[in-house]
């Protein structure tokens, strides 16, 4: 005998729930408050709920059409099927988000402060990198970038230098320590996303979330995430398994 499928409305119903104790625990809500107003405050602590929360609004109203014009054998506001499908993904991007250790780029090329800075100027032509992590010891103390050669070569245009003797370590004071961030491999990836966006707001621009096991610079670099990796891990947001 086939198992009874579930209506649209009972699904939906039992989606809101579970969305709205999570939101609750996002909150560390011991109250009794409205699902408004945990969604306000949500948002300013979960990037999946400030990415969803004009959907979450809707859903909302959406709850109390169902709850409230129920008859007794039928439901007037039965949601379609995209509705259901969108709810299971906020679902799940709360409950089980992607991780950034499934979409970062493993064992990036890093250069050390004792390596020549024209065999990295060459990997950067070889290999078509455009920026390039430094790590001392285990640590990881500055990123290169073209921009970090273009101000080094600025400072040194009125002395004679071979370039072939400079070392990295010369020019790790003309790296910006703007242009990376340190994240953990296990960090969501939406709250990545929005590491990149609110660093536009800021007028800022990010060349690379560097990855390490426990989001220390202290760590062992372990994967990088470049601005051109952001399709894909908007890609792996809207189809989250």
């Amino acid at each position: 005998m086939d198992k009874q499928v579930k209506p649209n409305s009972v699904l939906f119903l039992e989606l809101f729930t579970e969305i709205e104790q999570k939101l609750k625990e996002i909150c560390k809500d011991e109250f009794h408050s409205t699902f408004s107003e945990l969604l306000r405050k949500a948002e300013k602590h979960s990037d999946v709920v400030y990415h969803f929360a004009s959907d979450l609004k809707e859903f909302a109203q959406l709850r109390n059409a169902i709850v409230h014009t129920r008859r007794q054998n039928f439901i007037i506001a039965e949601p379609h099927d995209e509705v259901i499908a969108e709810m299971k993904k906020i679902h799940r991007l709360l409950y089980n988000p992607p991780k950034v250790f499934t979409v970062m780029t493993k064992n990036p090329v890093f250069t050390t402060p004792d390596d020549l800075l024209v065999d990295l100027i060459t990997n950067f032509s070889t290999k078509r990198i455009r920026r390039c992590p430094v790590v001392e010891k285990g640590s990881i103390v500055g990123m290169v970038t073209a921009r970090t050669i273009t101000n080094w070569l600025a400072s040194t245009k009125d002395t004679e230098i071979s370039i072939k003797s400079i070392k990295i370590r010369d020019v790790l004071e003309f790296t910006d320590k703007d242009e990376f961030i340190v994240v953990a491999k296990n960090s969501d990836i939406l709250s990545l996303i929005g590491q990149f966006r609110n660093s536009l707001k800021q007028g800022r621009y990010i060349q690379a979330a560097l990855v390490t096991d426990n989001g220390s610079i202290k760590s062992n670099l372990i994967g990088i995430v470049t601005p051109s990796d952001l399709p894909r891990l908007i890609e792996k947001v809207n189809y989250a398994d």
